[in-house]
């Protein structure tokens, strides 16, 4: 293991899982008898043996993985270097046009089954100039959808192998990088964008919540310092459960989430600080946004100081990305 799972259990999700019973077929009956009577007797370790593995409670650290192919991957390395790594939670964009149903439902079976959360991982910046939010609303549709195909490929899994479970695999959520400071009509008028910004991100965070899904947004970590911080507020306020800070700016990662911290803990939201691993190209990420050549020793230092100026306060982890932090880590075991 590269390092110990430290970070697990920062913040608590809510659980907000649907459950549902499997009934079992006549023939099964009998056999069923037989396992209840043995739990009475030998006590709540039988009826453990018996149920699916619990799904995870916590969300400690993310990972962000923009490969929609990788739902369709069997060879489990994903969820391996994310168990490895003290990793509980993946931000996954998945497509339809990549991943079949049957994929999509195996894909997050297996992360339940390791204790890891899946998000569906979409956004684009266009999504901002909608005040009605028509591409972030969508967004979250195709997220339900995928919930309801998710459901329904294991209910028939489960029908026809017999085997019992407890808690239907699900997506805890979405989360949305629109990045509206991208656009050339953010340099016009940021406010205007912004205030377009924040009525889309409002409507979709509604659908959200009559769907039981989570949002998650991804945002900068200078809003507050560009004038935004009304906005930003609103945002984190009525559009979201949690913000995903991209704080890509390697060594000034506390003061650059000072005002976000104040903001969440006082709307009861949380905040995940995310820092960049890719290798800097010297175009859209600069020495100065990564931890390629820091190295991961340098990133976990600088997040115990974050942990340690902020106690107590709901903030937890994320990587991106996935490919990089593969590619970081084979370029430390060869250093040794």
């Amino acid at each position: 293991m590269f390092w110990k799972n430290k970070w697990t259990g920062v913040s608590r999700l809510a659980k907000g899982r649907a459950r549902f019973r499997f009934l079992p077929k006549l023939s099964c009956l009998c056999p069923l008898s037989i396992l209840l009577c043995g739990a009475l007797l030998l006590g709540p370790q039988m009826v453990l043996a018996v149920t699916a593995p619990k799904e995870p409670e916590t969300s400690g650290a993310g990972l962000f993985s923009w490969s929609a192919e990788e739902v369709n991957k069997t060879d489990g390395k994903l969820f391996s270097l994310m168990k490895q790594q003290g990793i509980d939670t993946l931000y996954q964009n998945i497509s339809t046009k990549n991943s079949r149903q049957e994929q999509m439902s195996v894909f997050v079976e297996r992360a339940m089954e390791e204790g890891i959360s899946v998000y569906h991982l979409t956004g684009d910046s266009s999504w901002a100039l909608d005040p009605d939010g028509e591409k972030l609303c969508k967004a979250v549709d195709d997220a339900a959808a995928y919930n309801r195909r998710i459901q329904r490929k294991f209910l028939a899994r489960r029908e026809a192998d017999g085997k019992p479970w407890e808690t239907v695999p699900r997506l805890k959520g979405i989360v949305l990088d629109v990045e509206p400071y991208t656009r050339r009509e953010w340099d016009r008028d940021p406010s205007k964008v912004m205030g377009s910004f924040v009525s889309g991100m409002k409507k979709a965070y509604a659908k959200a919540r009559e769907n039981d899904l989570e949002v998650i947004l991804c945002i900068p970590w200078y809003y507050d310092k560009k004038g935004q911080t009304e906005g930003l507020e609103e945002l984190i306020k009525n559009g979201s459960d949690a913000v995903l800070v991209m704080n890509y700016y390697r060594g000034a990662e506390i003061k650059n989430i000072a005002t976000e911290i104040e903001l969440v803990q006082k709307h009861g939201k949380r905040l995940i600080t995310a820092y960049e691993l890719q290798k800097a190209d010297g175009r859209g990420i600069k020495e100065i946004n990564t931890y390629y050549n820091s190295g991961f020793k340098a990133l976990h230092t600088n997040y115990e100081k974050v942990l340690k100026t902020y106690p107590g306060k709901p903030i937890s982890i994320a990587y991106h990305d996935y490919r990089a932090f593969k590619d970081l880590l084979k370029k430390e075991t060869r250093r040794g």
